[in-house]
């Protein structure tokens, strides 16, 4: 996710592919055997059929039978497709210049007292994937591998916590150079509506502009209206493209 507008899907522990030069990162998606997740980093123009169908043939001898790729933007999308991968979910991808900020965080705490927001503790990590679990459907939602690989995705990255006292909302923001992501935002389905999503994603693009981002960036599927309504209402605005998410047969 080092490229401005490229936004990771997370997955299991991933291990390197190289064919034909083009370059991939790969693995399981979630715990299941038999789906694949593949995340191409090199250009467009290297993924050729012959440098997908060498990938696909190192799932395929790993045990797969199915694969599903990163959010692509449209020239992989191409190529992807040309290699006979379909669209799984179109995503919208989103930008914020990070200027106009709201010091939101500091009115938060005051109408708050209180709930904390503060940076995730070690023991955290059990409650943050159960409302991770609540949050989101079945193949959406992160295991502990996932939420490493959300971390992990830049080479800054850090992880909010709201207590109340129990974990109420959470998010994932990542920084790449002068490019900041939002890379993953929960909060507790029962407590949706009050402000706590919002106060999350203000926190995460000040903590970008602070870092040396000078753009954030987000996704959402399309089906996601809440969220889009809520990113849109913060100040992204949709991005010259949006993201697709591809799947086929490995074979």
């Amino acid at each position: 996710m080092a490229a401005a507008g490229r936004i990771v899907v997370v997955a299991m522990v991933l291990q390197s592919i190289t064919v034909d030069g083009a370059r991939f990162r790969a693995g399981s998606w979630r715990t299941r055997g038999d789906l694949a997740y593949l995340v191409p980093l090199s250009p467009a123009h290297t993924l050729t059929a012959q440098a997908l169908a060498k990938a696909r043939a190192e799932l395929g001898a790993r045990g797969f039978a199915d694969v599903v790729t990163a959010a692509v933007a449209p020239p992989e999308k191409a190529a992807l497709m040309r290699d006979g991968f379909v669209e799984h979910e179109h995503l919208h991808l989103l930008k914020h210049d990070l200027t106009g900020l709201p010091p939101a965080a500091k009115r938060w705490r005051r109408r708050n007292t209180g709930m904390r927001i503060e940076r995730a503790r070690n023991g955290d990590r059990a409650a943050v994937l159960d409302l991770d679990a609540r949050t989101f459907d079945d193949f959406w939602h992160l295991d502990s591998d996932g939420l490493d690989d959300a971390m992990d995705a830049t080479p800054v990255s850090r992880l909010r916590v709201i207590r109340d006292p129990a974990i109420v909302g959470y998010a994932v923001a990542g920084r790449a150079g002068t490019q900041g992501f939002l890379q993953r935002l929960a909060v507790d389905p029962e407590r949706q509506g009050a402000g706590l999503g919002s106060t999350l994603v203000h926190d995460a693009l000040h903590w970008m502009r602070r870092r040396g981002a000078t753009v954030g960036w987000v996704n959402t599927q399309e089906a996601n209206a809440r969220a889009l309504g809520l990113y849109r209402h913060l100040g992204f605005r949709p991005a010259e493209h949006n993201l697709t998410v591809m799947a086929r047969t490995v074979r």
